[in-house]
């Protein structure tokens, strides 16, 4: 019988090995709990298995190990007359001392014994309950539980300690974004001037209408800036640095401004906006410049988007713009009733370039903006609180309703003033329509047909221009321009053949019902 018959036949020799944390890995913990395992085997006349169970990185403090780790796994293969072998009984675990003696003891009742390398004890169910093996499992299980309670709450206070300075707007020493640096001398945060400038181009780019994966292809040239001495640049860190609060000063878990700010809100806000129209964007970066009305031009029967098909009569291609919901029969639109794209575009164009009626549309009857909503209930809040205050002063013994009524207004004015901020801050990111307007006629209009234009030209129509709703398909198309901030749309008649008609200034502005004179007949 050789060494591994009789290994076999008198029970497996198994190693267990476990560490708390991912650091130990780089460490001696694994080659130095296995190098005794081996010279106990040597001295025993033992074979250890080849089979290693080990959890690393995995605490014994909560039974994780036990529970689910390896340790688990290995309790559940083991059988009478094994041995399994680890360094020292907190290996084992680190729960609670009776939780600890209770697991041991349910894996040594089966015929298991667990041997301790350390103290050279081994523990089976025939000596479990002498004083001389259970007294000193006791008191290793309480010192091992005692330690990680200890550990835990240091952990705990010391984050405590961290929040209530960054509470207080005091950066803490810690992992800082990859563009500051903590200077030991002024025991604060400082700005890497050289990344600080590589983020800027970052939003740059961004906010010229470029999405994460064409930024992350012009930044290849460009070192990256993460902390990694192998760092290079990719579209994740590309879009956390686009969406990362911390370029504004704030940290991340309490949002208080505890570093220096590199980047204006509203170049933030701005870029966060062009991101987030970015997901209806959904033309290939090949073809961007075929269209200028992605995601802009809406179905006025169903809503759903209109999209670009190209369609070949007479030996001749047409490019048509027609309803989604019609062309794949998701919504009730029952004619796929198209529009001409190149008279879709000229009329379009045509329409901008009515300066006084586009301006008119964007502020002859500028609509309420949500913000002016909540800030005119919140001065009306306002006065009732100021009312109830004059009421309910010197007022020895006030009315309980009143002053429940009171505390209800306050809520509501707090509850108001954050609706505002937040308000504010989205409307930071929109460029206004006027402004977008004039940078279109002073920087674009004249390059509109140019290829290199026309993706930026997208870009800074939807500062222009909220939607275009289609009313009516087909040879006399019919469509309504909504302007930013505009009450009411300009309404476009696409006439058959070359022509159009679009609704006269005079009618728009007055919004009457009167039958429309129309003028602009090309």
């Amino acid at each position: 019988m050789n060494t591994k018959q009789a290994q076999a036949k008198s029970g497996q020799v198994y190693c267990y090995m476990r560490w708390s944390t991912e650091p130990q890995t780089w460490g001696d913990s694994e080659r130095r709990q296995h190098q005794q395992a081996l010279d106990w085997c040597q001295r025993n006349g033992k074979v250890l298995s080849e089979r290693m169970y080990t959890d690393r990185g995995i605490s014994g403090w909560k039974g994780a190990n036990r529970k689910s780790g390896a340790l688990g796994a290995l309790l559940r293969v083991v059988k009478p007359g094994d041995i399994i072998l680890v360094e020292d009984f907190d290996r084992f675990s680190r729960e609670q001392p009776l939780t600890v003696l209770n697991a041991l003891w349910e894996t040594v009742r089966t015929g298991v014994a667990i041997c301790s390398l350390k103290s050279g004890v081994v523990v089976d169910a025939s000596n479990f309950n002498d004083l001389g093996v259970l007294t000193p499992m006791f008191m290793g299980a309480t010192l091992a539980n005692a330690e990680n309670e200890k550990r835990s709450f240091r952990i705990r206070e010391a984050m405590a300690s961290r929040r209530k300075q960054l509470e207080a707007g005091k950066a803490v020493r810690g992992r800082l974004p990859a563009w500051l640096v903590w200077e030991k001398q002024l025991d604060k945060p400082v700005v890497d001037d050289a990344k600080a400038k590589v983020v800027a181009q970052i939003f740059k780019l961004c906010i010229d209408g470029n999405g994460c994966r064409a930024i992350e292809t012009m930044m290849r040239k460009v070192p990256a800036i993460a902390g990694r001495k192998q760092a290079h640049w990719n579209v994740r860190f590309i879009h956390q640095t686009l969406t990362n609060r911390a370029v504004l000063g704030e940290h991340l878990s309490t949002g208080q401004k505890v570093y220096p700010a590199i980047i204006s809100e509203e170049t933030f806000y701005r870029a966060a906006a062009m991101l987030k129209a970015r997901k209806i964007l959904t033309v290939a970066f090949s073809r961007q410049s075929h269209s200028l009305f992605t995601g802009l031009i809406k179905c006025g029967c169903c809503g759903a988007s209109y999209v670009r098909q190209s369609a070949t009569a007479h030996g001749k291609r047409y490019d048509y713009v027609v309803c989604s919901g019609a062309l794949h029969g998701t919504s009730a639109c029952l004619k796929l009733n198209g529009v001409r794209y190149d008279k879709l575009e000229k009329s379009f164009l045509h329409v901008l370039g009515q300066t006084e009626l586009v301006y008119r549309a964007i502020l002859g009857q500028r609509a309420p903006s949500k913000a002016d909503t909540i800030q005119a209930e919140l001065d009306d809040v306002r006065r009732q609180i100021e009312k109830y205050m004059k009421l309910l002063d010197g007022d020895e013994n006030p009315s309980m309703r009143m002053v429940a009524h009171l505390k209800q207004l306050e809520s509501r004015e707090h509850g108001l003033k954050r609706e505002l901020e937040a308000e504010n801050n989205r409307t930071m990111a929109v460029t206004p329509a006027d402004e977008a307007y004039e940078r279109f006629r002073s920087e674009f209009a004249a390059h509109i047909h140019l290829k290199e234009y026309r993706g930026r030209v997208r870009e800074v129509l939807r500062d222009i221009v909220d939607r275009i709703v289609v009313t009516k398909g087909g040879k006399k198309s019919v469509y309504d321009i909504h302007f930013h901030a505009g009450k009411m749309p300009v309404t476009v008649y696409l006439l058959p053949g070359a022509g159009w008609v679009v609704s006269p200034a005079s009618n728009y502005v007055l919004g009457t019902d009167a039958p429309p004179t129309w003028s602009n007949v090309m």
